[in-house]
């Protein structure tokens, strides 16, 4: 499949502009109606041939993606359709968005994307106007037999495969998105068959932890056997690839019994406050998370109504280990308001019970997005087959703060601006936090993202060589947007500009394998505009690209790829550090607007 990465510009970001043609730049009118247009795709299988009446979505990505077709009538819905006998589909006159393009059948998956770290999971993005090529392959299979100390087959035994990595057992960032999935079981003969598994590492697990549904299984008292005979820790993984299907994985159910694991959530009398409550009974739903202590693996949820004052909470069939319990009120990416900190558990031969999780309420950051469409006659005026919109940008959220790498909130997806530009996140727990920035095209750059009204091009900060001096508090850039518990942060400001540009290149030398490319201001005074730099990984030829480029000089770098290698420039030191290596690497180039430099040899030394 041909996987589509729209460039992606992280942030925290201080205030970065080609200040040559900043003044030529003006923001489009609100008058401006945006057009309707269409996405035309094709469906194959891995080997090359059409799909034919395979049914196809069209989702736009954030709630602001989904345009009301007109005054007084409903938003509009995802669109459908199948393809045709030659695996051809077309959605026609889809509003201005982004949106994600999906293909399914049964037992098969679309190819996990690849990218560099740090890049959003906007595999399969597309906006108007673009062709969709999705491939989908059959998705691996997981099978064998549950049985007891004496060989006899075990009929009724939940099995799930639980993926926690890619294939070479590396966790990412779907390992927590697919830490426990689908339940199997067992036939009279004790056999079991998963399908339609993603590519990925896998443990495999007979048995059903936290198990609600305790007085219809035989095995409610049993702590999970994991394959082949033991508990979690010492589980052996199973790399799993497209198609695979690996037989004969079979599980010597060891029937060992459980614990229980059991508590109350409190909303702390300071999230009552902060959301306007006047009773700890305004309970509403909340999800109570059971996670391996320190990691993001998720092996047991419950929901809980309950309005009393008990709002109690248990687990069953928990094995002993080393555990973290959470809480949030509500599920779903965007209902969420109170979250309670992590509370770690020791299970070791007996229940626990009394867990008491507080909660408290979430942080917002919300403002506006502005898109600075260049004058016509100006050099930032980029040739393009249509014209950008403001619903076509995609913002996400990040963690800035290894400590909260394992907080467990509810997941944040990528959002979409209003027609006007306003764009709100909820459900941020305190922390510090950068904001990414998914472009329309290749045409566009991020000008500045700042807290408070954005400064205003004129003459002479069009030919200022310096960066415009900024605050701590409205510069988000470097140190990113630090939340308090319950903080609302709503005069963020992002400035997205025309006259991007653009830079292709390969390794002088082959043979170096996988490398980093680190694109780095050359110019001394944007050394901290984290804006100015970029990474991507070398493919398997040793070529590379960036994209969405601010016009200016840089510098280039190759760097042994690391999974922690993009997060490089948002240490000041790091920083450093790479400008010294980049400026003995000697490997220059200056960029104008809208220049797409294609031939770019990299000197590796």
């Amino acid at each position: 499949m041909k996987t589509k990465f729209p460039a992606v510009v992280f942030l925290p970001v201080a205030l970065c502009c080609a200040t040559m043609i900043a003044f030529a730049q003006q923001p489009a009118t609100p008058s401006e109606t945006p057009k309707n247009g269409s996405i035309k795709g094709r469906v194959t299988g891995n080997d090359g041939q059409p799909l034919a009446s395979i049914p196809v979505m069209a989702i736009p990505f954030g709630r602001s993606g989904i345009r009301r077709q007109g005054p007084g009538q409903p938003m509009a819905m995802p669109s459908q359709t199948v393809t045709d006998d030659e695996g051809n589909f077309e959605f026609p006159n889809l509003a201005p968005a982004s949106y994600f393009i999906s293909a399914s059948i049964p037992g098969y998956v679309a190819p996990m994307p690849e990218g560099s770290e740090g890049e959003e999971a906007t595999g399969n993005l597309y906006r108007l106007g673009e062709f969709a090529n999705i491939t989908l392959v059959k998705g691996g299979v997981i099978t064998g037999k549950v049985h007891n100390a004496n060989g006899e087959p075990l009929t009724g035994v939940n099995v799930s495969a639980i993926r926690i990595g890619n294939v070479n057992g590396e966790t990412d960032e779907l390992s927590a998105a697919r830490s426990f999935g689908r339940n199997w079981r067992t036939d009279d003969r004790g056999v079991y068959r998963i399908y339609g598994l993603i590519p990925g590492s896998y443990i495999v697990q007979a048995g059903q932890m936290g198990d609600q549904g305790r007085a219809l299984s035989p095995y409610r008292e049993d702590a999970p056997t994991y394959y082949p005979s033991s508990a979690r820790d010492a589980a052996i993984p199973l790399a799993v690839r497209p198609g695979d299907e690996l037989t004969g994985v079979d599980i010597r159910y060891r029937a060992d019994k459980g614990h229980s694991v059991g508590g109350r959530a409190v909303i702390a009398a300071t999230a009552n406050k902060a959301n306007n409550q006047t009773s700890n009974n305004d309970f509403g739903g909340m999800e109570i998370l059971l996670n391996v202590a320190g990691t993001d693996s998720v092996v047991a949820t419950t929901f809980q109504s309950d309005r009393s004052q008990t709002r109690g909470f248990a687990f069953y069939n928990i094995p002993d280990g080393e555990y973290e319990l959470s809480a949030r009120r509500g599920v779903g990416a965007t209902e969420s308001d109170l979250v309670s900190e992590p509370r770690h558990v020791s299970v070791r031969g007996a229940d626990v019970s009394g867990v008491q999780l507080s909660l408290t309420p979430l942080a917002l950051l919300s403002g506006k997005v502005t898109l600075e469409h260049a004058a016509a006659n100006s050099a930032a005026a980029c040739p393009s087959p249509r014209r950008s919109f403001t619903e076509e940008v995609l913002l996400s959220v990040h963690h800035v703060d290894a400590a909260n790498d394992n907080r467990k909130s509810a997941p944040l997806r990528p959002i979409a601006p209003s027609p006007s530009g306003d764009f709100l996140f909820r459900n941020l727990e305190a922390g510090r936090w950068r904001l990414s920035v998914n472009l329309p095209d290749e045409t566009w750059y991020v000008r500045s993202i700042q807290s408070g009204s954005p400064a205003t091009p004129t003459a002479a900060t069009a030919t200022r060589k310096t960066a415009p001096a900024m605050t701590a508090a409205a510069n988000l850039g470097r140190s990113g947007a630090l939340l308090k518990s319950g903080e609302k942060l709503t005069n963020v400001t992002i400035t997205i500009a025309e006259g991007a540009a653009g830079l292709k290149g390969s390794l002088s030398e082959s043979g170096k394998g996988k490398m980093q490319i680190h694109l780095i201001p050359a110019e001394k005074e944007y050394a901290d505009d984290v804006l100015r730099y970029a990474q991507t990984n070398t493919t398997g030829e040793g070529s590379f690209q960036f994209k969405n480029i601010t016009p200016g000089k840089y510098l280039l770098l190759a760097k042994p790829a690391k999974d922690d290698s993009n997060k490089l420039s948002w240490d000041a030191a790091q920083r450093a550090t790479l400008r010294k290596e980049a400026e003995a690497a000697g490997n220059a180039v200056e960029l104008a607007a809208c220049q797409r430099h294609d031939d770019f040899k990299l000197s590796v030394k």
